[in-house]
């Protein structure tokens, strides 16, 4: 049943009135979008990470202390704060209710650089303040204990009740992943007073990476991955038992994109939800059949959209009431008429907005946010029927200045359908207007609907912005995923082409007036498309892009080159390098092949993290040595410290003004080409 199905409780009684946490500060008001600030757009969240105690009668969040995010308790009832954990180096991040009086948490340091980032670790703390104890070592702590890697506890769920303990997963048998397996972990139970654990899984199947408990704290499921010698695949291996000293047995055995991964048990701990695609274009859920060994029964598919494991529950019951699906929307579907009812009725008291329910009892917290909005709390008492706004993620964000993103699709050139968001510029006619086609990262990744300070950004100075859903995309079914297979630079790029032009045909945009933008994978596209239609793009934006296929395999410090995921998956995806005829497409479609380089015409602004694993900086460094030697106009730039994209604000804010003033150069309004020269 979807939530927007008849609702028993009126909206009209939802009545909303404003209840600030401390250090709340007044937002700066901005009368149109171009004057909200780079700063505004990309700064962290002012609160964040709002969470209901179990009983209901607190709320754990996140907020600013000198500079860094501190874990505030607030009591419901009077909504006065209590800092419980603050620090004046790191930020609080992931807090966690293990019953009404104990929290976990752990830490991060959000405004430093990667290498400096050494956060994470686990600990926990009462609700008052008291009782600190440190479960799992940190990043820094761990380097200086000796350890090799980090090896941290995982949180998996609370043991419930008044019990103190958790469930957590941890390597300490040191089950590595290697280039055939992705490693492997234990399920621990933890007391979060004295860290003390237990395992439940002395007797492990194997190399399992991912652990199903029931609602009794019965380890039930374990997932292993690893690769087929015959088949030369990626292999998922489900095992079972009934309890924690039963044996284990495999029920299920595929390769890793077909057959059916484990979700959870209901209520009842025999009902066990499954997701798989069942030879349909998305994948479904579905319930298991422990007899038959294969799925029972379809409980729900989207037509457009996969089940990516979103089951909602009932806290206190446990029962699956609903699911939650990521589509080009959010969307929910309910199996619970109270719960279908209590959804719509927040929807329709805060309409356009993806609303998130925290039910505790008879307090419900609604975490609203929108393509328009970064985030909301409210608190809805159903006893009085009030809805109570508690604070705004982001103050100085107007809702009402920003963009609206709309969901489009489009026709490929071979006539495959491709799903986009298109941001028009507020309060600006929908006619030949500059574009940005901002490529997304991956490839096998996906866009997603919601605030997008990048977007919003550009929206905000006056260009439309386009983001393909281009094959190879993920999460909206097998078909555009799959025909993107070794497809960079082909099919790939041509759906991006094919946007442009459909935008162009339409009179929307003006065809002298486009950039193509994006990171990672979304940089490759950016070089490859000024060097395969450089008659399209009057400028590019690549920030850590790919700019040859072949360096993901062969750069022996990148994160990708010495894996089972580079070994097998990688190389279905992308190519195999040591496959002759893979190994000649690749040559073909890298954006540094001398050929395509000696196309490239328009100028180009590229920016590297210096220690980034993942895209190394090489990558950068041999286009732009390529691009000099030519003549061509490049912008480069490199920030030292950083990764894969960029974790200091003050970088955020550089790169912001930067691209800003970039684009603007060569295709806003002052730019020669707006100008007809």
């Amino acid at each position: 049943m979807k939530s927007q199905s008849a609702v028993t409780l009126l909206a009209a009684a939802l009545l909303c009135a404003f209840a600030p946490v401390a250090h709340a500060q007044e937002p700066a008001v901005a009368t149109k979008p171009s004057a909200i600030t780079v700063e505004q757009f990309f700064s962290s969240p002012t609160y964040g990470s709002p969470r209901l105690s179990p009983n209901g009668q607190r709320m754990a969040v996140l907020t600013p202390v000198n500079g860094r995010l501190a874990l505030a308790v607030l009591d419901v009832a009077t909504l006065k704060p209590k800092i419980v954990a603050s620090d004046a180096e790191w930020d609080i991040v992931n807090p966690i209710w293990v019953n009404d009086k104990r929290l976990i948490f752990q830490i991060s340091n959000n405004k430093g650089t990667l290498d400096e980032n050494a956060g994470g670790g686990l600990f926990a703390i009462n609700a008052d303040g008291t009782g600190s104890r440190t479960l799992s070592y940190t990043v820094e702590l761990a380097q200086r204990a000796g350890q090799m890697r980090y090896r941290p506890y995982v949180y998996m769920d609370r043991v419930g009740g008044d019990s103190d303990e958790i469930y957590v997963a941890h390597d300490e048998r040191n089950v590595e992943a290697d280039e055939n397996s992705f490693g492997g972990s234990d399920v621990y139970r933890m007391d979060t007073r004295t860290g003390h654990t237990k395992m439940l899984t002395f007797n492990s199947p194997g190399k399992v990476i991912s652990w199903v408990l029931d609602n009794a704290g019965q380890v039930r499921i374990g997932v292993s991955v690893s690769n087929d010698a015959a088949s030369k695949q990626l292999k998922s291996y489900t095992y079972y038992r009934e309890n924690n000293e039963a044996p284990w047995k495999k029920i299920a055995e595929s390769a890793i994109d077909e057959g059916y991964q484990p979700l959870g048990f209901d209520a009842d701990n025999k009902t066990l939800y499954v997701t798989g695609r069942s030879k349909a274009d998305t994948t479904g859920l579905y319930t298991w059949d422990f007899d038959k060994q294969a799925p029972k029964e379809l409980v729900f598919r989207h037509p457009r959209a996969d089940f990516a494991g979103g089951l909602l529950r009932d806290f206190a019951s446990k029962k699956v009431i609903g699911l939650a699906i990521d589509a080009m929307k959010p969307e929910q579907y309910y199996f619970d008429q109270a719960y279908a009812d209590l959804q719509g009725a927040i929807d329709d008291a805060l309409p356009g907005s993806d609303n998130v329910l925290q039910k505790r009892g008879d307090k419900v917290l609604v975490i609203s946010h929108s393509d328009v909005n970064p985030g909301e709390a409210f608190l809805y008492d159903e006893k009085t029927k009030r809805l109570e706004s508690q604070f705004s993620f982001k103050p100085d964000i107007q809702p009402e200045l920003m963009s609206p993103m709309k969901i489009v699709d489009y026709k490929a050139r071979d006539g495959l359908t491709i799903p986009a968001y298109l941001t028009l510029p507020k309060d600006k006619v929908e006619k030949a207007l500059p574009l940005v086609v901002f490529v997304h990262g991956g490839p096998h990744a996906r866009d997603e609907w919601g605030f997008n300070p990048y977007v919003q950004h550009l929206a905000s100075r006056g260009y439309a912005v386009l983001q393909p859903q281009f094959r190879m995309t993920t999460g909206l079914g097998w078909k555009l995923h799959h025909s993107g297979w070794k497809q960079w630079g082909l099919a790939m790029q041509d759906d991006v082409t094919d946007g442009v032009n459909w935008l162009v045909k339409q009179g929307t945009v003006d065809p002298k007036r486009v950039c193509i933008m994006g990171a990672s994978y979304g940089g490759y596209a950016t070089m490859y498309g000024l060097e395969k239609d450089p008659g399209l793009y009057q400028c590019g934006v690549n920030f850590v892009g790919v700019t040859d296929i072949d360096l993901l395999f062969n750069v022996s410090w990148s994160d990708t080159s010495d894996s089972a995921w580079s070994k097998y998956k990688q190389r279905d995806l992308h190519g195999d390098p040591d496959n002759k005829v893979d190994a000649e497409y690749m040559r073909k479609v890298s954006a540094l092949n001398d050929d395509n380089v000696a196309r490239l015409k328009a100028p180009v602004l590229m920016a590297y993290g210096s220690v980034d694993v993942r895209v190394p900086l090489i990558h950068g460094e041999k286009m732009r040595d390529k691009l000099l030697k030519k003549g061509n106009t490049v912008e480069w730039m490199v920030f030292n410290g950083e990764g894969h994209g960029w974790a200091k604000p003050e970088n955020k804010y550089k790169w912001a003004h930067t691209y800003e003033d970039f684009i603007n150069k060569y295709i806003g309004d002052k730019s020669q080409v707006a100008a007809g020269k």
